[in-house]
């Protein structure tokens, strides 16, 4: 094999022969930026943001998917399993229940500081990464910067979620393959490919960087010849095996995840059907990737384009082209229009070459480095802030929202233990509990579980076989956005079908229509969208 050429960093000569422009920028400066473990002001700042944001309970309602498998060391329904994540928090709480006596109950303050922790560790990843590319300690620290002031990356780096482990598992694949690349290394070539595949149990959108191990050998100067083709053949069936054999094993094994699983993709073929991907999901879709990261937005073409007219095909914009390709395929997905947590697949790839084109843009117009590095410094902070001030409130909402479903065990201890609950978002909590082991509550859901036209002969089955059926009328468990909104009217038409039998405040007992005792009226009316402005003001954009 000939030696593969050094890395085409061309970028990092002609910075430093930009800097020397400056006598503020000569051998004291270089040397204060070598000596300065940099790598720990992103971490630090990604660190503190994300304590801050830390969520009050578990997270999203993947989130409490997860905590409830990895309780019981069972892959989740969704895509290939989350494996690797559900089975790394099921080893941390059986550690953590024989040390310390941890109960399921707290099971989720393990997976979510698991996940805190990490997230420092992502960052340094993504600084390690983007050096290794740029060859500068500058545009490394930035790159990390673009990553710890994320909104998406500090939101769900304080969540049971796998958005954050995926950051760093991939960037220590990329890592350990470009080292592979550059030293020559078959065992570390194979290595990263093995991680990559990995990382598809952790997010499988971790696979759309499939491209890198095919195209990454012969950029790096590799020759297209057969033992360097064996090669790259053989990290790809390591890949593939990495990737799909935890996902082929239960599939093939258990008859119980197939029916789960295949109960998933119907769920997201009913989801899909609600959100079709059509060209007005464009509109969110670039939005969601401006508030990931907005200097990366818009400095990333003309980066492409000037990395492309100087040096063609280079190993810093090809790991930019497939981070850019992994987050425009996932426009392909209708999840992408009402989620904005995906985009942060493809940051860690295309940050190095934003950070390095943006140094290099200001260099040359301040004619000094660390004014240039400066610049991009206090950018990021200015919309970090703004962006901060935007999301406060929307965030404190969530966190609302959170803190109930944490408290919403409370309200199911007023009624019977297999009690059949009509929750709305909170119908997640009503399972979370019920897999915790508080009760045996059965739910009616809401999304993809929601039964739609067959909502009243559900109830009106429920009843005939003696199940007590709940309805919670709290607004906050119904709110006026998005999918919700038909389930509203739903849930209002059911006064026309059946009385109630008032329980608590807001939770009502469904009855046969006309059955003594059950007179009281839940007012179902005041959940309809048209009464309630003030919280429609405070649907997202996009869905309301």
């Amino acid at each position: 094999m000939n030696q593969a050429h050094p890395t085409t960093n061309a970028s990092e000569e002609s910075f430093k022969r930009q800097a020397s422009v400056s006598a503020t920028d000569r051998a004291p400066s270089l040397l204060f930026w070598r000596a300065w473990p940099w790598w720990l002001v992103p971490a630090l700042a990604g660190l503190l943001l994300v304590l801050y944001f830390v969520d009050p309970f578990i997270g999203d309602w993947d989130g409490i998917d997860y905590t409830m498998r990895s309780l019981a060391g069972y892959p989740s329904s969704m895509a290939l399993g989350r494996n690797l994540f559900i089975f790394e928090n099921y080893a941390l709480y059986r550690v953590a229940h024989a040390l310390f006596n941890v109960q399921p109950e707290q099971a989720y303050l393990v997976f979510k500081y698991a996940v805190v922790t990490q997230a420092p560790l992502a960052v340094i990843a993504a600084w390690v990464l983007a050096r290794d590319f740029t060859r500068s300690i500058q545009a490394a620290t930035l790159a990390a910067l673009f990553l710890a002031f994320s909104p998406v990356f500090v939101l769900y780096g304080g969540q049971v979620m796998t958005d954050v482990p995926s950051v760093l598992l991939l960037c220590v694949a990329l890592i350990v393959h470009y080292r592979g690349l550059q030293q020559q290394r078959v065992w570390l070539v194979l290595l990263g490919a093995a991680l990559l595949g990995l990382g598809v149990n952790l997010r499988e959108t971790i696979g759309f960087y499939a491209p890198w191990l095919v195209l990454a050998p012969f950029v790096c100067g590799w020759k297209f010849r057969r033992r360097e083709v064996l090669i790259v053949a053989v990290s790809i069936l390591i890949f593939l095996l990495c990737a799909l054999g935890w996902f082929a094993f239960w599939f093939i094994t258990d008859a119980h995840y197939r029916w789960i699983w295949f109960g998933w993709r119907e769920s997201m073929r009913q989801e899909t059907a609600r959100h079709p991907v059509t060209l007005h999901n464009l509109l969110p879709y670039l939005a969601y990737f401006f508030i990931t990261a907005p200097l990366i937005f818009v400095s990333l073409p003309f980066a492409l384009w000037k990395e492309y007219r100087e040096r063609k095909l280079s190993p810093l914009l090809l790991l930019a082209e497939i981070g850019l390709l992994a987050d425009l395929l996932l426009y392909l997905n209708y999840s992408t229009a009402v989620n904005w947590r995906y985009f942060l697949t493809g940051l860690p790839a295309i940050a190095p070459l934003s950070a390095n084109f943006l140094l290099r843009v200001l260099t040359r117009r301040f004619q000094s480095a660390r004014l240039a590095f400066a610049t991009c410094v206090t950018a990021l902070l200015i919309l970090a802030v703004m962006f901060g001030l935007l999301i406060e409130p929307a965030s404190q909402r969530l966190s609302e929202r959170r803190e109930m479903s944490k408290e919403y065990r409370h309200r199911l201890t007023n009624l019977p233990r297999d009690a059949v609950m009509i929750s709305g978002s909170q119908a997640i909590a009503v399972t979370y509990w019920k897999a915790i082991g508080a009760g045996n509550w059965e739910t009616i859901g809401t999304g993809g579980g929601w039964p739609g036209d067959d909502l009243v002969p559900m109830i009106e089955d429920y009843l005939r076989k003696g199940r007590r059926v709940f309805l919670d009328a709290d607004p906050r468990c119904w709110l006026p956005c998005g999918w919700q909104r038909k389930e509203i009217r739903a849930i209002v038409g059911l006064q026309e079908r059946f009385s109630f039998r008032r329980v608590t405040d807001t939770i009502y007992e469904i009855r046969p229509r006309g059955e003594p005792g059950a007179t009281d009226s839940p007012n179902l009316e005041t959940l309809l969208p048209e009464n309630r402005p003030e919280d429609k003001k405070k649907c997202p954009p996009i869905s309301s």
